[in-house]
């Protein structure tokens, strides 16, 4: 006997052997025992989910003499036996697809109206009816609507969107469900322990099973060609991946790690092998983000164990939930348009070593010139000073900073506040040297007396988290724009021998608050703090601010309240512009009104 695919070899043969179909064969099994039939049904769904197969199974039924008590036809009456001969009169299956025509709907009215050779019924199955075209659905309405006691129609679509609302509101319509991945991964277990076939993994029937996307019989003809490439009964990954042209798990695996621990070499050479196999890179991009999300899930829920064939079980650990969703939501957005870019395969890799070089990348941003600053990096730009060398002397007088140095004098104003605490004075004895500047945007010395000038700094006003981002940004400019990302929680409190802040960053800007919150970075932190407020005593905590606790409190970072502030300003002065006498006048003289405003950010 010549080999029968698996598809057609485990075809439901009863009701009782559809998966995830209950809802119709128990409304089909009740119509049979009540006998309350009607005469014309469609069942709609996906490619092989078992539209045909019940329709046949059903005109079976109808057509059986001794059903058995599930409503089964018993397949020894004669009428099964007719049924099961391909030349039966009383069971007519038509391709719509090939018979769409008119005429042929013609054809099938014409003969309609003969009574069955044997048996009660005459059943009429259209397979995708939907290809039939409006003439001819026209052609069979009326038939439809009053067809003759002994003629039932069963039509099966794939795209019931297509029919006319007049043939279905004629029809009693069953929608198939799509079967679920754990429904396909029984199936295939019970017909590979039929077959005595053994896969090397659990891993390798779940990945089939969603290759099916919701289909049986796609399922199995994807198991049919596994089983066509393998040469024995065992199936390994290798076997797996190599038959469907699909990437191994382990090397799926591998991306998702090194993308997740940031091994930029290893994700490179593992995706330049997978490209070099010929495997599409929608599979890759579909893999990775498949595997993702069961590892975020997996995550939500604190559970490795599912995921540890997706993910290392030390890198699952070591990544938090929030960064995780972040690199799946960074993922889906880049292969939306790396996959319809012009080099597909480096704007792919390219996406997934970003995202691999995250922490670096944060880590190694530096202050750019006016020319090519990044808008995340809103840096005054000043001397540099090695607090270092420094050595300082607390006085009684308030308000000042004396700074010693050679032969200049400058003097920087900040910002006064209404709460002031209580000032000190620092003088810093040991000269140093004026460190050199890439930017016009310095302080100019002053030249004083030949008689061994100094350069000395005055700061004026009482220190103020505002003055310590603006001192930050002098000694520290990458401190200080990371440090911009985030803003004060409460009161800044400063007292003669210590200072208590607590610095949030908002949930959007959680890679700057990781930067940040490890001993070392925070320990620079307090540093800077000591050197600027004078104290030894340094209360510093940072924290992540949720985004309904950021509504609720109005929270802002320091950098989108600047921006803010600045998107106001140039609102202001757009407005200032318009309101100019000499282009009212030009616009009135010319009759033309002014279309945009541009303003010189520069100047």
């Amino acid at each position: 006997m010549s080999y029968q695919v698996l598809a057609r070899k485990y075809r439901p043969a009863k009701f009782q052997d559809f998966v995830g179909q209950e809802h119709i064969v128990k409304t089909l099994v009740n119509s049979l025992r009540e006998d309350r039939l009607g005469h014309a049904y469609i069942f709609s769904g996906t490619r092989g989910i078992g539209k045909t197969t019940i329709a046949r199974i059903f005109a079976k039924a109808l057509r059986c003499e001794a059903r058995d008590e599930n409503q089964n036809p018993c397949g020894e009456c004669n009428a099964c036996h007719d049924f099961d001969s391909a030349a039966s009169m009383n069971v007519i299956e038509i391709d719509g697809a090939s018979n769409n025509s008119v005429d042929d709907v013609r054809e099938l009215i014409s003969n309609i109206s003969y009574l069955p050779s044997s048996g009660k019924y005459k059943v009429y199955i259209i397979d995708e009816v939907h290809m039939l075209s409006n003439s001819a659905f026209n052609a069979l309405l009326k038939t439809l609507e009053e067809p003759p006691e002994h003629a039932i129609f069963l039509m099966a679509t794939t795209e019931p969107e297509k029919l006319l609302g007049t043939v279905l509101s004629r029809c009693q319509r069953f929608d198939f469900v799509n079967a679920t991945v754990e429904e396909l991964k029984s199936h295939i277990v019970n017909i590979a322990k039929l077959e005595n076939i053994t896969f090397a993994n659990s891993e390798l029937i779940e990945t089939l099973a969603k290759l099916g996307n919701g289909s049986f019989r796609d399922t199995l003809s994807l198991f049919d060609q596994v089983l066509s490439f393998s040469y024995g009964q065992d199936i390994n990954e290798d076997i797996f991946a190599q038959a469907l042209g699909i990437a191994k798990l382990s090397s799926i695996k591998t991306l998702i790690d090194s993308t997740l621990s940031g091994n930029v070499e290893e994700l490179t050479n593992m995706f330049s092998a997978l490209i070099s196999q010929n495997i599409s890179l929608q599979n890759i991009v579909k893999s990775i983000l498949e595997n993702l999300f069961s590892i975020v899930i997996a995550k939500d829920f604190n559970d490795r164990s599912r995921v540890l064939s997706k993910v290392d079980g030390e890198i699952f650990d070591k990544t938090t939930r929030a960064e995780l969703y972040w690199v799946y939501e960074t993922l889906a957005k880049d292969f939306t348009w790396t996959l319809e870019s012009i080099i597909p395969t480096d704007a792919t890799l390219l996406a997934m070593r970003k995202v691999a070089l995250r922490h670096q990348i944060i880590a190694d941003t530096q202050v750019e010139d006016t020319a090519g600053k990044p808008k995340a990096q809103v840096v005054a730009q000043a001397d540099e000073v090695n607090t270092s060398e420094i050595q300082t002397q607390p006085q009684p007088q308030p308000e000042k900073i004396e700074v010693i140095e050679s032969e200049a004098e400058i003097i920087v104003e900040e910002p006064k506040v209404e709460e002031v605490t209580k000032p000190h004075k620092i003088i810093f004895d040991d000269p140093i040297e004026p460190v050199e500047q890439s930017t016009e945007e310095v302080v100019e010395a002053e030249e004083i007396n030949e008689v061994s000038a100094v350069e000395e700094v005055v700061i004026e006003g009482p220190r103020t988290w505002d003055g310590f981002l603006a001192y930050l940004a002098k000694t520290s400019p990458v401190m200080g724009a990371n440090m911009e990302q985030g803003n004060l929680i409460g009161d800044l409190v400063v007292q003669l021998e210590k200072v208590s802040l607590l610095i949030g960053y908002p949930i959007g800007a959680k890679v700057f608050y990781d930067h940040m919150n490890n001993q070392e970075t925070l320990e620079k932190v307090r540093e800077h703090l000591r050197s600027y407020f004078q104290v030894q005593d340094i209360d510093l905590s940072i924290e992540l601010v949720e985004k309904k606790k950021a509504e609720e409190t109005d929270f802002k970072s320091k950098f989108e309240i600047n921006i803010e502030n600045e998107n106001i300003e140039k609102q202001n002065q757009r407005k200032e512009i318009e309101g100019d006498e000499m282009l009212q006048l030009a616009s009135s003289i010319f009759n033309s009104k002014i279309d945009k405003i541009i303003l010189n950010e520069d100047e």
